[in-house]
């Protein structure tokens, strides 16, 4: 059994790369200056057109590697059915008051697949109820301080845009370990993920290429939050670059 111990920052995805896809660089980049950083996978990613449970499972391992995480787990709500509901928020309350981040990552809310619409949904819904003190009364309530919303298939105008130049082979490295995915070997059913010029693979890297020129540096991941972002140190602006 995976043990949960405390992370920096937690992301949430509905299936085993899209953490990778849509904040991989952020996590590479938090990993590489020193802190914990975890995936929390909705489900196993089993109704995908390609690949076995079993070879996802081992494929997000891989990912885990490149990206530099301290773990990561698998809820095991089924593909195509992440539904907002008690069980599952009890789920997610469990791991965040376990785990304690200071920052959790959720898929955009407005995006082409249900899943990732209902992950973010499933992770409000927690997100708030995590807080609440007579909800698991054994447990300590703890609601972590900042939610961002990385992008997937669908993008809006970033609030911040983090500079992930230097550890793009490895969010790319990370991506690419999803062969069943992203690969295209013979056989392989044709998907919005591996195929065609307007691949999922292709919208990344194109978004991640236009994300760093709007700041001026050759790879960029955009983000953005519900609500303004609170600044106990305004000194911390110093390190945003124009």
């Amino acid at each position: 059994m995976l043990i949960i111990i405390k992370v920096d920052i937690l992301a949430f995805g509905a299936h085993p790369d899209d953490v990778e896809v849509g904040a991989g660089g952020l996590m590479a980049v938090l990993a590489q200056r020193g802190l914990k950083v975890a995936v929390v996978d909705l489900t196993g990613g089993e109704m995908a057109s390609n690949g076995s449970p079993e070879e996802r499972n081992r494929e997000a391992q891989r990912a885990s590697e490149h990206l530099g995480l301290s773990w990561r787990k698998c809820l095991g709500i089924p593909d195509g059915n992440i539904h907002i509901n008690s069980e599952n928020i009890l789920s997610m309350v469990k791991i965040l008051r376990e785990c304690r981040p200071t920052l959790i990552l959720a898929p955009y809310w407005d995006d082409r697949h249900p899943d990732h619409i209902n992950t973010s949904r499933l992770v409000q819904e927690s997100h708030f109820s995590a807080g609440l003190r007579k909800l698991l009364p054994d447990m300590e309530p703890y609601r972590p301080p900042q939610v961002w919303y990385y992008f997937l298939s669908k993008a809006a105008e970033p609030k911040f845009i983090v500079d992930i130049s230097d550890v793009y082979n490895n969010k790319r490295s990370a991506v690419l370990a999803h062969e069943t995915q992203f690969g295209n070997k013979a056989g392989r059913v044709e998907t919005f993920l591996n195929y065609g010029p307007g691949s999922l693979l292709d919208l990344m890297e194109s978004r991640d290429r236009y994300f760093g020129s709007l700041i001026g540096v050759l790879h960029g991941e955009g983000f953005t939050t519900k609500g303004p972002l609170a600044l106990r140190n305004p000194l911390n602006l110093l390190e945003v670059f124009g």
